[in-house]
């Protein structure tokens, strides 16, 4: 029987013998439980100063106008080439724009931001970005608006370092803001964005349909693995449950490997760190798949390292007998039916693990909330 899944980091390791009883319990919730606390503000670099303006055409911003526009408007627009670091392309960067739309999911960043989805009744999608105030400059002109955008979201929402599902109605006002492409979740096609947002106001929840979205029990681990082999080697250890997820839904799936080999996976050296790749059959070694990716060879930008590479091994180091547990972003395409992510585990530049004939199964709901 095929066993399913894969992931991104889910940032610790652990002995084998403390996990074996606990990780079918745990392996559903682990997603949540990603921790939303801060020591210090972790700040950005990528035209950091025009995110927050702190740049030196800040004052060009027309702080005493807002104007309303629309997903379509917005993502419509040209992108410029090349996109300058420190200075802004005009009009658009100049400009406070406001946006009512459905808030789709949302998460906080690296670098402190939130990162929030919006999309409209077409399917459009643009990212909108709430600035912490702890990284902008006191000087910015633009401060006093992220403090209270801030706020304004922390009293209704409570953002964590994974995509959580919001469905409500939202109007943001921001700077128009164009990013660099790299495969963010929800990315415009001309990359534009909301940033940063300097209000924001929540409607009513969006009415709600027949289909939800929901995520099947977890699968456990083996009774047994083997063990110390020679050279590079990875067992299946278990995964989060398959999901149901209605056209368009974000979710989060987590698969565990044990490390049964005699070398262990070190995070960022060639030739020693550990992936997932897309495997044989669906979508094919090496291949793009409709389930995720980075958003480059037709994949959706859900945050995985490449189009071709779901995860990569969690914590800087999972040594033999520990367990790597990877965690990793899907979207449900638009069209119901059955889809399939056939993984397998690789040391990257070096060589494939071994295939257990691990699948990801999403079935893409009808509106109605019935099977396909």
């Amino acid at each position: 029987m095929a066993t399913p899944e894969r992931s991104t980091l889910l940032s610790k390791t652990r002995p084998l013998n403390r996990f074996a009883l606990s990780l079918v319990l745990v392996l559903p919730y682990v997603a949540a439980l990603s921790s939303s606390v801060t020591l210090g503000a972790t700040c950005g670099v990528e035209r950091w100063s025009v995110k927050t303006g702190t740049d030196p055409d800040a004052g060009l911003i027309n702080m005493g106008a807002t104007t309303n526009t629309t997903i379509a408007s917005l993502t419509a627009l040209p992108a410029p080439r090349p996109i300058p670091l420190s200075n802004r392309v005009r009009p658009t960067e100049t400009t406070v724009f406001s946006i009512t739309a459905t808030l789709t999911v949302y998460k906080r960043e690296d670098d402190s931001d939130y990162h929030l989805v919006i999309a409209d009744s077409s399917g459009n999608t643009m990212i909108t970005e709430i600035a912490d105030p702890a990284c902008v400059g006191a000087g910015s002109p633009l401060l006093s608006g992220i403090q209270n955008a801030r706020a304004q979201f922390d009293a209704r929402l409570r953002a964590t370092t994974s995509f959580k599902t919001a469905n409500v109605t939202i109007t943001v006002t921001g700077v128009g803001f164009f990013d660099f492409k790299h495969g963010q979740t929800g990315v415009a096609p001309n990359a534009i964005e909301l940033h940063p947002l300097l209000d924001i106001s929540f409607g009513q929840a969006a009415p709600p349909t027949a289909c939800v979205s929901s995520t099947g029990p977890g699968i456990p681990p083996p009774a047994t693995v083997t063990s110390g082999v020679d050279g590079f080697h990875a067992s299946w250890y278990g995964q989060s449950g398959y999901q149901s997820l209605c056209p368009g839904a974000v979710s989060s799936a987590v698969v565990a490997y044990y490390n049964s080999g005699s070398r262990g996976w070190v995070s960022g050296k060639l030739g020693e760190v550990a992936y997932l790749g897309t495997w044989n059959p669906v979508p094919g070694q090496d291949k793009p798949s409709d389930l995720g990716g980075d958003g480059t060879n037709g994949s959706p930008s859900t945050d995985w390292p490449r189009y071709n590479r779901v995860a990569v091994q969690p914590g800087d180091y999972v040594g033999p007998g520990q367990i790597g547990w990877f965690e990793f972003t899907v979207q449900a395409p638009a069209l119901p039916g059955r889809y399939v992510l056939a993984i397998r585990p690789l040391i990257e530049g070096s060589e494939w693990m071994e295939d257990y004939g691990v699948f990801w199964y999403v079935t893409v709901l009808r509106s109605d909330g019935s099977s396909p």
